[in-house]
């Protein structure tokens, strides 16, 4: 038995059956760094605005801390200070009652000097401490102040019930030990605040524990809102326009904050809105700049695969037709034919030469893109009846029937590409077809359907459907090799021109019943 070996058998490299292990590592990296710089990039776009208006808000607040710390230093100036007071006999002279009404704040005195009588506040004026149930606790709080031989005395946590609650403050001068109490949300502190701050203040301030700044469950109090002059701790922790400063003067614990007025902080409040929606908004432009840029890049890819692929249609699609042309001319250079059959086939050669040109110019405006393939004019039926004529020989040496149905409407398209498709249809219908091709159009409306059709076996639903892309050849069932000849490139050239005209362009076919090929052109 003779056998001929056309190849070996051999073992293949692994490194050839796809990427290396190098390779794959890189695609790998590659991509993951795609996904983490995205990643890091979608994750800056979204704290960016927010840091810039944090930045925003640090500034601003900075700003006001800076502008208003004169009033700051005035209510704890006027806190700690003690104006001169004469001795007290009856506590309602006239000094005593400029006194206190110049310090709202004061709930005793003690004179040093004249028996040391301690007199506690009553309204507008002094009374002798005889009978005052804290009498005892001032007296305890002042013996520290003195031992301690300094000018101010907070008393501790362990000396004052009220710690935590109420800011206390023992003043020592050479001749009076005053005790003075800041009690949040009272009138005093009212009256305090309208004298330290003057006729016209620019902020509103209070006191606050720094463990209520630090909590998220305070609640609005009613003595802090407008037009008091004393802040709540839930305002002093909640408003953007805020200062607070942590001072000894009050106590430990205690700090000093103080606010903007209502219209000032809505007015802040709206203008910091309108910075976070610019800045999010600025952040969207750039993510969706660098999404569309990544998308058109990939689209440009796309593209270039697309472009190839065309140009492997456009290449394949001329094989044929080359090597028809080359056998025919290879009979007429050896001379095997007479001088009839070789005037024919010169014939044929020009009209083959014609289709090959026309072939190229479609296929290099589908790869080009960007608009029509040539200048647009009339599809008359004189036309299209010239052009069915060009290949009725053919159909009549093949014993078939060429049938015109055609309306009196004309079309309107590039004349160069209709030739090519309707030419393209009918040569499919007499190289696939069987029985009569008919050639027929009518008018729907604005367009002009043209219609080439035969009397074939047909095609099964699943092969219409594959009708048009690349490569695509019809097999027969149950045998080896395709139904039809050639490469399966016609139909797909000709969608591709289709959609670069805007040509509509439908295929239609069962079984048994034909196929049919319909084109949809402006009508003139």
């Amino acid at each position: 038995m003779y056998r001929h070996r056309a190849s070996r058998f051999r073992f293949l490299h692994p490194g050839l059956k796809g990427p290396t292990r190098w390779q794959r590592l890189q695609q790998r990296s590659g991509l993951i760094l795609l996904i983490l710089a995205g990643l890091v990039t979608a994750g800056l776009l979204v704290v960016a605005p927010y840091i810039y208006v944090r930045d925003l808000l640090s500034d601003a607040q900075s700003d006001f801390t800076n502008a208003h710390w004169a009033d700051f230093e005035a209510v704890e100036r006027h806190w700690k200070s003690l104006p001169l007071l004469a001795s007290v006999q009856t506590g309602t002279e006239p000094e005593v009652r400029r006194f206190l009404a110049d310090q709202p704040l004061v709930v005793a005195l003690l004179d040093r000097f004249e028996g040391r009588t301690l007199w506690v506040r009553k309204g507008g004026h002094l009374m002798r401490a005889a009978e005052d149930p804290h009498a005892q606790l001032y007296l305890d709080w002042m013996s520290h102040a003195e031992m301690a031989q300094r000018f101010e005395w907070n008393p501790p946590k362990d000396q004052d019930p009220d710690f935590g609650k109420v800011a206390t403050v023992v003043l020592l001068s050479d001749r009076w030990l005053v005790i003075k109490r800041w009690r949040p949300g009272s009138p005093e502190v009212e009256r305090e605040l309208s004298i330290s701050l003057g006729p016209k203040p620019g902020l509103r301030m209070g006191l606050a524990r720094e463990s209520e700044l630090a909590r998220n469950d305070l609640v609005p109090l009613d003595w802090g809102k407008a037009p008091h002059l004393q802040a709540d701790p839930y305002r002093l922790a909640y408003y953007q326009l805020d200062a607070i400063t942590k001072t000894n003067a009050f106590g430990d614990g205690w700090n000093l904050g103080g606010i903007a007025f209502e219209d000032q902080e809505r007015a802040y409040r709206k203008t910091t809105r309108k910075q976070l929606y610019v800045a999010y908004s600025m952040s969207i432009v750039v993510g969706l700049a660098i999404g569309l840029g990544l998308w058109l890049r990939h689209r440009a890819r796309r593209r270039a695969v697309l472009d190839a692929d065309r140009m492997a249609s456009l290449t394949h699609s001329l094989k044929t037709p080359l090597a028809l042309l080359k056998f025919r001319c290879d009979s007429l250079r050896l001379g095997r034919l007479s001088p009839d059959r070789a005037d024919e086939e010169l014939l044929k050669i020009g009209d083959e030469v014609d289709h090959l040109t026309l072939i190229i110019e479609n296929g290099l405006r589908v790869i080009r893109g960007g608009g029509s393939t040539g200048p647009r004019a009339l599809a008359t039926p004189d036309w299209l009846r010239d052009v069915a004529d060009d290949l009725r020989p053919g159909f009549e040496m093949e014993g078939r029937t060429l049938q015109l149905g055609l309306c009196e409407a004309s079309g309107q398209a590039p004349l160069t590409s209709l030739r090519a498709a309707i030419l393209t249809l009918l040569e499919n219908a007499l190289g696939h077809g069987r029985g009569t091709t008919s050639l027929e159009t009518w008018r729907t409306r604005r367009r002009l359907c043209i219609q080439v059709s035969d009397e074939g076996e047909g095609l099964a639903p699943h092969q219409v459907k594959a009708l048009g892309k690349p490569f695509q050849r019809i097999r027969e069932a149950g045998k080896e090799g395709f139904l039809r000849e050639g490469q399966g490139l016609g139909l797909s050239l000709l969608v591709q021109v289709a959609e670069q005209e805007g040509w509509g362009l439908t295929f239609a076919s069962a079984p048994g019943e034909g196929f049919a090929a319909t084109l949809e052109i402006p009508v003139a």
